[in-house]
């Protein structure tokens, strides 16, 4: 009887010290506390407010500057939500593109454990750990030549918004370039610095390549290790051509890739029609 007895207490002390450590790993996860209704109904909020600025009939820059804003306020509407929302989770990891890598970490360290093993949270898992350049980051000043086989001197972007189209010249529509051009010329040189990425691998292709798709007026620079050297890998190039753009102090503030005119000039605020359209 003694023995049985012992054994019975040693199975509820076992299955109590089960139970705490159970207790103790909950206690470290915040309870969920679904937010699903709110923000459902935020967005249908800022939804009427998007009608009621195009009811407005603006001209295209303000309108465009206040969709921005708009845009903005609901991407950070939803990295609130995320991690009591599954749509506003949704939301977050279809716009990681334009969130701050450090950003995307807050989200994804909010999350509970169950949520992070989903295809959403490995999603996210994955964009965190991506290497290349993200928003959020330092354009990073890469070595390279100009097409008079110079050096390519960084410090003629100091202080200026830079535009970093990273090669796609021969994808790009007859059209396409003729919008970059007009965008250039409707610029003001000391806001806005275009540079043009090539691929090349000697000084003689890169001025041919130059030439033949009239790149002249950008800021041209190459590393010459053609298409196959190790700098598509750094900046994280996932489709031809890419886009960087960032702020005055060289922090990337999107980052896209190929082109739709809509909305490329939504999301940088730049456009032939009126230049740049951009407030930090």
């Amino acid at each position: 009887m003694q023995i049985h007895a012992k054994i019975e207490g040693a199975v509820l002390l076992l299955v109590c010290l089960v139970m705490c450590a159970s207790c103790g790993q909950k206690a470290h996860e915040k309870p969920w506390i679904n937010t699903e209704d709110e923000y459902n109904e935020t967005l249908k909020e800022l939804d009427e407010r998007q009608i009621s600025i195009f009811r407005q009939r603006l001209p295209d820059k303000e309108e465009n500057r206040l969709f921005r804003e708009l845009g903005e306020e609901s991407l950070q509407l939803a990295v609130k939500h995320a991690a009591t929302s599954p749509t506003a989770l949704a939301d977050v990891t279809d716009n990681c593109a334009r969130i701050p890598r450090e950003q995307v970490r807050e989200v994804y360290n909010a999350l509970n454990t169950g949520m992070k093993k989903t295809n959403l949270g490995k999603s996210f898992k994955a964009y965190i750990d991506t290497k290349g350049v993200l928003v959020g980051d330092s354009l990073p000043h890469f070595n390279g030549v100009s097409v008079d086989g110079k050096p390519f001197d960084w410090s003629v972007t100091d202080g200026k918004r830079i535009l970093l189209i990273y090669e796609g010249w021969g994808y790009l529509k007859r059209s396409t370039h003729f919008w970059f051009k007009d965008l250039l010329a409707a610029t003001d040189r000391d806001s806005l610095a275009v540079v043009a990425y090539v691929y090349a691998s000697s000084p003689a292709e890169l001025q041919q390549r130059v030439k033949a798709f009239q790149l002249e007026p950008y800021l041209v620079i190459s590393d010459l290790k053609g298409k196959e050297g190790p700098l598509d890998r750094k900046m994280g190039i996932h489709g031809i051509p890419t886009y960087y753009y960032t702020d005055r102090n060289g922090i990337v503030r999107r980052v896209m890739s190929g082109f739709q005119e809509e909305l490329f000039t939504y999301y940088t605020g730049l456009s032939p029609e009126w230049g740049e359209n951009w407030t930090e």
